[in-house]
């Protein structure tokens, strides 16, 4: 039988050599620490009863120091049973608290409103919470082993996927942002956060993956650049989204040593349709325009459009000729002529439009535009709508822009002269009067014809300024006539602005009364495209202009389409005849038949007509045969100052009406 003491000393040593390797391989960590110490008690108690075996045995004959030792190592093993039993409460009572911790963060992640998802080194899920599952409209257990959707190329670009898989498989974290599609064809955005979860290794053993909806935040993005990029009334591109394509096409042009050309294009008289219908009529204008606009623009993939801002838009035409700019430029302008219906009105508006050609007339975004735009003020200035850019235009903007700003001054100064030509009754040859037509003599440019300054008087919002000072100067060279014995009448023209202000009733009244004039001698001509901005508050000021006895005429009448339908509405007395109809009717049935039906209308309506550009006998014989009642032109006379007007009286005084 082998000896017990030898055992029991193997057994010591075993217990020692078992601790020493535990303690080694094992953190010390509150459960390793408990687990040391319950084995250490364990151990000494084998130590007692190795000392209790070898007492008996005698190799340990001092009683007292068998008492000591025995005594000594059961205190030893209390406290340390005491304190590894302690210990392991703690233990229990940290796992309690970390399942608890994890039941809620489990919680947290089922219950967030972010989509998660767990998956493994291999991309194969292992968990979604619930808002992951409604995302892709399906159960959690139908997506454990499968691919995420975002990490397929089904989704993702494989040149995306290859960055996100070297980046959190080093450990990185990959935060990007996603389109997505669900099953039911709606579109969303998610913000993505991609990161490795490691063991206590620093080992990846898999990744976590959250998705924040950011659907609503990329619509406001979206709205807020659409703002800023897009006009808001047209939904049109802006100048800024303009200039931005603009130069994208002009790089294009570059390489492909290609035309490019950019058009501006302007509205005429917009302003008096805003003051006389009001904004919000002017604003469906606009959108019917650049309706019209875009229509065209889109039939060809070469042209893009914007509202540079007010009545004017924007437009370039990528890879064309001089000759199909010209044509696309006239297919625009005719879009614009066709008469407008709102508000159970129709009317009709004219435009001018400039261009200028890449690389000829300039090699940026901001030269061609800004040659666009002088070439289209030469256009406002001339009687061509279309016009090219040229250099020689130069001179002219810089001219305009000095008018522009010199009105108020030209009047103060007495710059502005007036002209008349005279007007006569078919039958009797009595001269009636003559028509106030006002010249501008300039300082530095000299004599300015009405065709060039009145255009931009009233794009500037100064004709006012010359209506003032025509109707002021004209009652004073009137009351002069007077006072010399002569029973003449004065026609002035006012425009579709001076209408609407306030101020025109009192100012006739005003210069009535300081220059002693009767109502019934002044005659105020109105263009006939006045009607065409025909509301309340034009007949109301046209029926308070009437009760002071002065005579309303519509000039330039045949030009436009809306004056039947409001003729019978408006106070007017008399009608002028266009001049372009008076002077083809000899060559021209057409004109004719328009001459003869509208002095046939005029008298059914109980007007008088006036004919205007009559250049020869002819003309005149046959309007006297035709029953026209008043005649003006060249063959009685061209327009003169008042010296030369006194003159030309003198010389037929036989035909002037005294008093």
């Amino acid at each position: 039988m082998p000896d017990i003491t030898l055992i029991l000393w193997i057994s010591v040593f075993l217990q020692v050599t078992a601790v020493i390797l535990a303690l080694r391989l094992i953190p010390l960590t509150r459960k390793a620490l408990a687990w040391i110490l319950l084995s250490a008690a364990f151990f000494l108690m084998a130590s007692r009863r190795t000392l209790d075996l070898l007492f008996g045995k005698n190799l340990i004959e001092d009683p007292f120091i068998h008492n000591i030792s025995t005594k000594s190592v059961a205190l030893i093993i209390s406290i340390l049973i005491v304190i590894g039993v302690f210990l392991t409460k703690r233990i229990f009572e940290q796992q309690k608290d970390d399942s608890e911790q994890v039941k809620k963060f489990s919680l947290a992640v089922d219950q967030s409103s972010s989509a998660t998802v767990i998956f493994t080194t291999d991309g194969l899920i292992e968990y979604a919470n619930p808002k992951f599952c409604e995302i892709n409209d399906t159960e959690a257990k139908e997506l454990y082993g499968k691919t995420p959707g975002f990490l397929t190329p089904q989704c993702t670009p494989q040149s995306t996927l290859n960055k996100i898989w070297n980046k959190i498989r080093i450990g990185g974290i990959w935060k990007s942002e996603f389109y997505n599609k669900d099953s039911n064809g709606h579109h969303n955005w998610s913000r993505a956060v991609i990161s490795p979860i490691k063991n206590d290794k620093e080992v990846i053993t898999f990744f976590i993956a959250t998705f924040e909806d950011i659907t609503i935040e990329k619509e406001q993005q979206q709205a807020i650049k659409q703002l800023s990029l897009h006009d808001n009334l047209t939904q049109l591109p802006n100048r800024r989204l303009f200039q931005n394509n603009l130069r994208s096409a002009l790089e294009i042009c570059h390489e492909k040593q290609q035309q490019l050309s950019v058009l501006l294009l302007d509205i005429n008289n917009f302003k008096a349709i805003n003051n006389s219908l009001g904004h919000l009529t002017g604003d469906v204008i606009l959108r019917e325009i650049a309706g019209r606009l875009n229509h065209i623009t889109q039939q060809s993939g070469h042209h893009s459009l914007a509202r540079m801002g007010g009545d004017e838009f924007l437009l370039f035409s990528s890879d064309t000729s001089t000759e199909q700019t010209i044509e696309f430029a006239n297919q625009l302008n005719q879009a614009i002529l066709k008469p407008f219906f709102i508000e159970n009105k129709n009317f009709e508006l004219t435009i001018n439009i400039g261009y200028a050609l890449y690389p000829e007339h300039g090699e940026t975004a901001d030269q061609l535009i800004k040659n666009a735009d002088i070439a289209m003020y030469a256009a406002k200035g001339s009687s061509q709508s279309i016009i090219q850019y040229s250099p020689s235009l130069d001179d002219g903007k810089l001219k305009s822009l000095e008018l522009s700003s010199h009105f108020r001054q030209a009047a103060e100064d007495d710059e502005f002269v007036l002209y008349f030509q005279p007007q006569t009754e078919f039958g009797s040859d009595r001269i009636i009067g003559a028509e106030a037509l006002v010249r501008w003599i300039h300082p530095e440019f000299g004599l300015i014809p009405p065709d060039e300054f009145i255009p931009l008087a009233e794009q500037s919002g100064h004709i006012f300024t010359i209506t003032e000072w025509v109707i002021s100067n004209g009652l004073k060279q009137l009351s002069e006539w007077h006072q010399q014995g002569l029973n003449l009448e004065l026609s002035m023209n006012i425009s579709a602005t001076d209408i609407q202000n306030p101020d025109l009733v009192s100012l006739l009244e005003n210069e009535m009364i300081k220059n002693k004039i009767e109502p019934g001698w002044i005659k105020l001509e109105i263009t006939e495209n006045s009607l065409m901005l025909y509301t309340s508050e034009t007949t109301s000021a046209l029926t308070r202009i009437t009760e002071l006895g002065i005579k309303i005429s519509i000039d330039d009448f045949g030009t436009g389409y809306s004056s039947l339908q409001y003729l019978t509405k408006m106070p007017v007395t008399h009608i002028k005849i266009d001049k372009s109809f008076v002077m083809q009717m000899l060559t021209r049935d057409q004109d004719a038949v328009i001459v003869r039906s509208t002095i046939d209308l005029a008298h059914n309506l109980g007007l008088r007509i006036t004919a205007e550009g009559i250049e020869d006998s002819d003309t005149y014989e046959i309007l006297e045969i035709l029953g026209c009642d008043f005649a003006q032109g060249y063959h009685i006379a061209k327009p003169m100052n008042n010296k030369a007007y006194m003159n030309w009286l003198k010389q037929h005084e036989s035909q002037i009406p005294l008093f």
